[in-house]
């Protein structure tokens, strides 16, 4: 992309475009919401389960029969909840770059642990096989996107990391909305509002805890400029800095797209 193309597409820092406004004014909050809701699920609902008492657990007998593995789950999994959030703060990414990479190093192991040992505890989950396959699929989905991601990061392609860490971390909020579809049954069950038993519930939450997360990660990152530009505290910097910035990350990201490079065949179109 040349340097007159590139000035074209440039949005003046003043005027942001249109469709980016809304999310840079929830980007914040939702941050602060989605931060507040992982420390309360690792405090509260996965850290009983690190004192190994059956008195706690969910399921009493699949879980003692498999307790290594609950135990490396629910260690892994609140381990990627408390620094999955801080993987987007654009500031600690830009001025703590070896923080951020021992950060991610930590978090794609835990996801892998949390994912591979989720394939373990899938076949013995509650209410049987719709929720065995459910979490069964988000496991493999967990295990395909963090890899994924750091695929992208090796090959140098920064904005499809950031994409595909994105989603990847829509699956591992899994844990906090299997907790808030649950608790909106007992609230609407208690009201009078549905009448069938949290059976049948907890076979529908087995996928819409992790089904609509993926769904709107995917379509907030469907724009791979956004995205490389993405950051919980852009609008802090001063607008000439925030301009050069863009500039920068898009000239990187151009280059580090398959379209700008050459496809080393010739007389194809």
């Amino acid at each position: 992309m040349s340097t007159v193309e590139l000035s074209s597409h440039r949005t003046t820092p003043d005027r942001p475009p249109p469709h980016g406004r809304l999310a840079r004014r929830l980007a914040r909050p939702g941050w602060v919401i989605m931060t507040l809701a992982c420390v309360y699920i690792a405090i509260f609902f996965a850290s009983p389960y690190l004192t190994f008492n059956p008195e706690v657990y969910f399921q009493r007998e699949p879980y003692l029969q498999h307790e290594f593995a609950l135990g490396v789950h629910v260690l892994s999994g609140t381990l990627a909840l408390l620094i999955g959030p801080f993987q987007f703060i654009r500031r600690l990414r830009r001025r703590f770059v070896r923080v951020h990479r021992f950060m991610g190093a930590t978090y794609v192991a835990s996801a892998t642990s949390l994912g591979v040992t989720g394939l373990i505890l899938a076949p013995t989950a509650y209410t049987g096989l719709v929720a065995s396959a459910g979490f069964t699929v988000l496991d493999l989905a967990m295990l395909f996107t963090t890899w994924t991601a750091v695929r992208m990061i090796v090959a140098g392609r920064y904005g499809e990391h950031r994409r595909w860490m994105i989603r990847s971390f829509s699956l591992i909020m899994a844990g906090v909305m299997l907790r808030v579809w649950s608790a909106l049954y007992y609230a609407a069950a208690g009201v009078g509002l549905v009448d069938f038993s949290f059976e049948t519930a907890y076979a529908a939450i087995a996928w819409l805890c992790w089904v609509p997360n993926l769904m709107l990660a995917i379509w907030f990152t469907r724009h791979p400029a956004d995205v490389a530009n993405a950051g919980v505290n852009r609008w802090w910097r001063r607008p000439g800095r925030r301009a050069a910035l863009s500039v920068t990350d898009a000239v990187a990201e151009s280059a580090s797209s398959p379209r700008s490079r050459p496809s080393g065949r010739l007389g194809t179109s």
